[in-house]
């Protein structure tokens, strides 16, 4: 398009220049004839006039072209509506999983501050600011920064509302589960004027994902407890039946023995986890800065050593990130989980790209 538009603009330009110049002979051939009849005429400044007034159809600048798909209309998940009229280009992140994402989507460049745990892929380590962001990020620093849109995870509405007043746009994002982080990376392709980045990632993130549900379709599904942190061992928090950690449970074929629980994440008592018996334990809160729990120290816990999962060493230790950033990578802890659920359903040589996991 850009191409065609040019040679457009020099055909047009070409056009002008020929008529202005059949004009000036009309007009010089129109003198020539009055001087014949000896009424004096300033034939060189009338030309010069001429061809000043013709000066701005040939010099004018063509129009700015808009990029495609903008100015765009976008609903966060908040259901607050916002206009952006280009693609941003000082982007602020307040979540790793929205760092992430823009990173994925070749906008990383464009970003000119995240949150203090953005630390994936390793060039967001370099960003600099780095905000906290609790209780509350600070306004004051963001507005400073000029940002043209600021992303936002699960901000309060009374920080957002502070960035919007400022004329920033901020868009709260929080995919609770696979499909609406799908729809999250393709949301900000867009946005950033990448939508085919968007769609391809997301093509292959549900590729994926299918594959691993063709695979483990007609597998026995295991009895499975994900802990999610285990400060206080007697009561632990756990997954629940949706949100990211319970719905990779169910896709990667097992059976969340927590499933029943009202909400996506839940505490319970120690004593329950050992009657409901799980045949395979996930501890996502292996690598937690604070009070990280081992295969080890989960199978010395009192009354644990009848559970089968103890008994048969079925207890591992994963990267929490694969399992509940909502990036490109969340693809990756289905891979690793339905793996761990079904060895037998993916040999070495499987299509599976699971990530080399070292926790320690």
């Amino acid at each position: 398009m850009p191409q065609s538009s040019s040679r457009a603009d020099s055909l047009t330009s070409a056009i002008h220049t020929a008529l202005l110049l059949l004009f000036v002979r009309l007009i010089s051939g129109a003198v020539a004839q009055v001087r014949r009849r000896a009424v004096r005429v300033p034939v060189r400044a009338f030309v010069a006039a001429v061809l000043i007034a013709g000066m701005p159809a040939l010099s004018a600048p063509a129009q700015a072209q808009q990029p495609a798909g903008f100015p765009m209309s976008v609903t966060d998940d908040a259901g607050f509506a916002s206009t952006i009229l280009s693609p941003p280009q000082r982007i602020v992140s307040l979540s790793p999983g929205l760092t992430e994402i823009t990173f994925a989507l070749g906008a990383g460049n464009r970003l000119v501050a995240v949150d203090s745990y953005s630390d994936f892929p390793p060039e967001a380590k370099a960003i600099q600011t780095r905000l906290t962001t609790y209780p509350s990020p600070s306004i004051e620093t963001i507005v400073s920064l000029k940002p043209d849109l600021v992303l936002s995870l699960a901000e309060r509405d009374e920080d957002i509302a502070l960035i919007r007043r400022q004329g920033i746009v901020v868009l709260k994002l929080f995919p609770k589960d696979f499909d609406a982080a799908v729809q999250t990376i393709q949301t900000l392709g867009r946005v950033y004027g990448s939508a085919d980045a968007g769609a391809s990632i997301a093509t292959d993130m549900l590729t994926r994902r299918d594959a691993v549900v063709s695979a483990v379709a007609d597998a026995p599904r295991p009895r499975v407890y994900e802990e999610l942190d285990a400060s206080d061992p007697d009561k632990p928090f756990v997954a629940g039946p949706n949100g990211f950690y319970g719905q990779l449970i169910d896709l990667a074929g097992g059976t969340n023995i927590f499933g029943d629980l009202p909400g996506d994440v839940g505490q319970v008592g120690a004593e329950t986890i050992v009657e409901r018996d799980p045949e395979v334990i996930i501890l996502t809160d292996a690598d937690l800065p604070f009070n990280p729990q081992t295969p080890e120290m989960v199978a010395a816990r009192p009354g644990w050593d009848g559970i089968t999962a103890v008994q048969n060493g079925a207890i591992y230790a994963v990267p929490a990130a694969l399992y509940s950033t909502p990036g490109p990578r969340l693809v990756q802890g289905l891979e690793h989980l339905a793996r761990l659920l079904h060895p037998d359903r993916f040999s070495a040589r499987a299509s599976l790209r699971l990530p080399a996991i070292a926790l320690w």
